[in-house]
């Protein structure tokens, strides 16, 4: 991903792609209805694919659709180079923390006339609103991901602390942690840290954040937040977990969710995490896991999400957006989607509305979207940076928000 980033960022270049690919795609503005309609996903749809076309073709037998499942490693990278190259798919699902960057390159569709048709008060605000930029809707949500916390049971009851409540705040959550850590033996938390994995990482720090009165950006986005000084005790508090507090093992600095901190937990080396419903289906696999979830401290979460968008030059967009607007409706999306729906009425219906779950339909009201801004990705990725060296000693809290800050502004400079 970094690599795309780089390449194809600078400005001047975004906008000479965007009106190049325009130019190219405008000879397929008249695409028939009908057709095929290629559509890229990540490899978690995989299991749905049979049943997606099943479904479709019952409703749409004029219209093929070839879903394509990738591996999420160079994903954004396969895109943007297919994109730039005049030859994307029809339907791109997109992590809503790229679609700002996305959008910036004039390498998604307006889809104004798609949003028009849905009722958006049954859409989850977070992933709405993470699919706009400067305001225009670019994509459209399928799958949401609001933010709570995991708690194992065996390692609460071993030190015997009585599990955390949905009315719970920070403060209790650094006791607990406290309370969990036996050294050597078990930690209250997991901290992800490394940069490889940003999209956990926001996950768990930006809420910290948030609670605390801090921001990533000013308001209206021209200005970075990340240095105020709400924002450094918030980056504080998440610091000192491991570097004051020692609630989280040693190795956080390089931390993973998926690949360090939910091995620990279902190891019952780790007291709480936090994900959003992926962990669920997970630790909803594992027999011997004793778990259950609570609300975020102070309720306060990141909302994150998958959402779709038909690129500039697609060959179908006609198409595309009859897909878009099949794969919205309710009673569709509860059975297509083998990950939280971004539709809060699929959540009233099977399978989604088992009482285990009702946690993340609660958890939404309080979601909340990181900024949908031209160069957010490389913002984030400065700020997870900065986040790392604090960790391994290198930089004070305010040494790194500083720095942070000063690598945002340029961005935001580049990306006017």
């Amino acid at each position: 991903m970094t690599s795309m980033l780089g390449a194809v960022l600078h400005p001047l270049a975004g906008a000479t792609l965007a009106v190049t690919l325009a130019l190219s795609g405008a000879g397929n503005a008249q695409a028939q209805s009908g057709g095929k309609v290629t559509i890229w996903v990540g490899s978690w749809w995989e299991p749905q694919v049979a049943l997606v076309k099943q479904m479709w073709i019952k409703d749409h037998p004029d219209i093929a659709l070839d879903i394509q499942p990738l591996p999420i490693n160079g994903y954004l990278d396969k895109f943007t180079t297919a994109a730039l190259g005049g030859s994307p798919p029809d339907v791109i699902d997109l992590d809503t923390t790229w679609v700002s960057t996305v959008a910036a390159l004039g390498l998604l569709e307006p889809l104004a006339d798609v949003a028009a048709k849905l009722p958006v008060a049954d859409i989850s605000p977070a992933a709405w609103n993470a699919s706009q930029f400067k305001g225009v809707q670019y994509a459209i949500p399928n799958r949401s991901g609001p933010g709570v916390y995991y708690y194992n049971k065996t390692v609460f009851d071993k030190a015997g602390v009585p599990y955390p409540a949905n009315d719970w705040t920070y403060d209790d959550f650094l006791k607990i942690a406290q309370k969990l850590t036996i050294p050597g033996q078990q930690y209250g938390v997991g901290v992800p840290a490394d940069v490889s994995d940003p999209s956990n990482v926001t996950t768990m720090f930006a809420p910290i954040l948030w609670a605390m009165g801090g921001d990533f950006l000013t308001p209206d986005g021209s200005a970075p937040a990340i240095n105020s000084p709400t924002s450094v005790k918030a980056i504080t508090f998440w610091a000192d977990l491991y570097l004051k507090h020692h609630v989280t093992p040693e190795g956080t600095p390089n931390f993973t969710t998926t690949r360090d901190i939910q091995p620990l937990f279902e190891a019952n080396k780790v007291g709480m995490l936090t994900a959003s419903s992926n962990a669920f289906d997970n630790f909803s696999k594992n027999p011997e896991l004793k778990w259950d979830v609570v609300l975020s401290p102070e309720k306060v979460n990141r909302g994150g999400g998958w959402t779709m968008g038909v690129p500039v030059g697609a060959t179908n967009p006609n198409g595309a957006k009859t897909f878009l607007l099949w794969l919205s409706q309710p009673e569709i999306m509860a059975k297509a989607m083998n990950r939280f729906p971004a539709n809060k009425k699929a959540l009233d219906l099977p399978p989604w509305n088992d009482p285990a779950k009702a946690i993340f339909k609660q958890a939404e009201a309080d979601g909340r979207s990181v900024p949908s801004v031209a160069g957010w990705f490389k913002m984030q990725e400065a700020i997870i940076v900065e986040l790392q060296r604090i960790l391994v000693g290198q930089k004070t809290p305010q040494q790194a928000a500083d720095t942070a800050a000063a690598r945002i502004s340029e961005i935001i400079a580049e990306s006017k």
